[in-house]
């Protein structure tokens, strides 16, 4: 009964290698054929879109990510990629669990290219922040200089969140349960990855990610595995629609599992669509092919990639072949210029919606939700008995705002003293609430009273920030992030219970004691995107992640607002 069951499982090990070998095979092989292609191939200028084109690859390899799954080569210098993704896994025994990512990347010059990405978590229930990364990449060569376009990438993941699904096996009988202070925060972690990509046929692109990833405390978890995919587009026109395969393999253990490690392979069908040119829109539903697998994983991905005026511009690889054939036959006609050449039309002047130097006065309103799972213990004889006892057990909820989300609004004045950097200052203030209690027992005379009451408090910040934007030319939009530092104050109301006798909820001396709002250091990070309706206004809609010093006071921030710039 052992023995055919280990073969089995040992042939279901074997498919994602199968699939990854065959693919790469045909992957170096055209390779090689497009580098010595290169040297026998008249030079041609083709009329194609406006897409910035990173040393020489094809649009769909320069626009850092190529499908939900793989990422590729890198950006062209100093262009933008902005990038939001959506993660939805389905398991057979637990509640589903969705993952919201949010990621910006800058090309450099020398083919290297840096990162930033945040990612949030919605499980169960609760929701938060997850990690935090930076992320830097490099290409070792221009664009089929060498088989595969290798290109070394290196993330470094801080952990800002607790830890809401553990991706390795549940724990063992006796060791599942919270720690002291509340769930275990995500750990930080590092990862390595090699991707691979080329374009062969007239017809197909490819690409390979290799990673590596490991855990710095905690449980160590330990993952490593490989993505690939496959895309062709179906509407030639500028390659708005491409359709493909992609799969994923992973192995994942944890410092105890080390001989016994979780196997997952998911593969599936994906979709790219381009609405505009500097656009794409990603799905891709996957389906898990073995025990420790998601049912399935379904990705919906939305990004923008920004070029500079400067940047190189190329026709997409579907259409190279095709303006090659067309040159070529007139080659062949005597009545034909050999030496004819397609040129790019520049494009007329477009109207400039944001200035080179400019002040912006953004006011707008705002939804705060914390980080921490808002669970607190609402039987107060409980906290008695538990306080009592030594070992006070007051559930989860957010430290400083107090509950589980906050409104209010506030504004920012801001100098660009660059059409793309600015600098300035913001505050806001926002309507909370925190749960407290009141507790006095005296076993004496006797009484025992005991209440839940409410903290209704305002909240203030005020912060210097740094901001980076990109007008998108010929557009009215702007991209923008920022960071700041400052102070948040109005908040963090505590409640203590001391308690002194015998470990009886009835038979103990138990009083409240009362602490007021506490000023605290703040941190802001956050991306958004700006429309300008007129020269002089424009509607801004952003996404922000605070930090607070201390455990479990960690928020976001929804908000939408008017932006006047003179």
């Amino acid at each position: 009964m052992i023995t055919p069951h280990f073969r089995g499982r040992t042939a279901w090990h074997l498919v994602p290698f199968i699939a990854c070998g065959c693919l790469l095979f045909f992957a170096s092989n055209q390779s090689v054929r497009a580098q010595s292609a290169i040297s026998s191939e008249q030079e041609v200028v083709v009329s194609g879109e406006e897409v910035p084109s990173a040393y020489g690859a094809p649009p769909g390899f320069s626009r850092s990510r190529f499908s939900n799954l793989t990422n590729a080569y890198v950006l062209p210098p100093w262009a933008f990629f902005f990038g939001e993704i959506f993660e939805g896994q389905g398991f057979r025994h637990e509640p589903p669990d969705y993952l919201f990512t949010q990621e910006i990347e800058m090309g450099l010059p020398y083919r290297f290219g840096v990162a930033a990405e945040s990612k949030f978590e919605r499980f169960n229930g609760g929701g938060g922040a997850e990690t935090v990364s930076l992320e830097a990449r490099w290409a070792l060569a221009d664009w089929n200089k060498i088989p595969l376009n290798p290109t070394l990438f290196a993330e470094y993941k801080f952990g800002v969140g607790t830890i809401r699904h553990e991706e390795g096996p549940p724990p063992p009988a006796g060791e599942g349960e919270e720690e002291e202070g509340g769930p275990p925060q995500v750990p930080d972690a590092y990862e390595f990855r090699l991707l691979l990509a080329q374009d062969f046929g007239e017809r197909f692109e490819w690409a390979m990610n290799w990673f590596f990833e490991k855990e710095n405390t905690g449980d160590r978890g330990r993952e490593w595995g490989f993505s690939q995919s496959v895309m062709t587009p179906i509407l030639l026109s500028n390659e708005r629609l491409k359709v493909g395969v992609e799969m994923e393999y992973k192995n994942f253990t944890v410092k105890d599992t080390r001989g016994d490690p979780m196997n997952s392979f998911a593969i599936g069908p994906t979709i790219a669509w381009k609405p505009t040119p500097q656009t794409r829109l990603d799905i891709s539903p996957l389906f898990g092919c073995t025990d420790d697998s998601p049912v399935a994983d379904v990705f919906v991905a939305f990004s923008w990639l920004f070029g500079t005026e400067h940047a190189e511009a190329e026709a997409p690889v579907s259409t190279r072949f095709r303006y090659l054939t067309k040159v070529l036959r007139a080659d062949s006609d005597p009545g034909k210029d050999s030496e004819k050449e397609m040129k790019q039309v520049a494009p007329p002047p477009c109207p400039q919606w944001y200035g080179d130097n400019e002040w912006n006065v953004n006011l707008w309103g705002t939804y705060a939700f914390t980080n921490t799972e808002y669970n607190p213990n609402l039987w107060l004889v409980d906290v008695v008995q538990s306080t009592s006892e030594g070992n006070p057990v007051l559930g989860t909820y957010d430290h400083y705002i107090g509950g589980d989300h906050a409104w209010g609004g506030g504004g920012d004045i801001k100098y660009f003293f660059h059409r793309y950097f600015g600098l300035g200052i913001e505050g806001f203030a926002l309507a909370a609430s925190k749960n407290g209690f009141d507790i006095f027992e005296d076993p004496t005379i006797p009484i025992f009273t005991r209440e839940r009451i409410n903290h209704d408090h305002t909240i203030g910040a005020v912060l210097g920030i740094f901001t980076l934007r990109y007008p998108i030319p010929c557009t009215r939009f702007a991209p923008y992030a920022w960071a700041g530092v400052g102070a948040i104050f109005g908040g963090g109301e505590r409640d203590v219970l001391h308690t002194q006798g015998p470990p009886d909820a009835f038979a103990v001396h138990a009083q409240t004691h009362h602490f007021g709002s506490e000023t605290k250091l703040l941190g802001q990070f956050g991306a958004g995107l700006e429309f300008r309706i007129a020269r002089h206004i424009g509607l801004t809609s952003d996404l922000s992640f605070g930090v607070i010093d201390g455990p479990e006071n960690n928020f976001g921030m929804f908000r939408s607002g008017l932006n006047f710039a003179f």
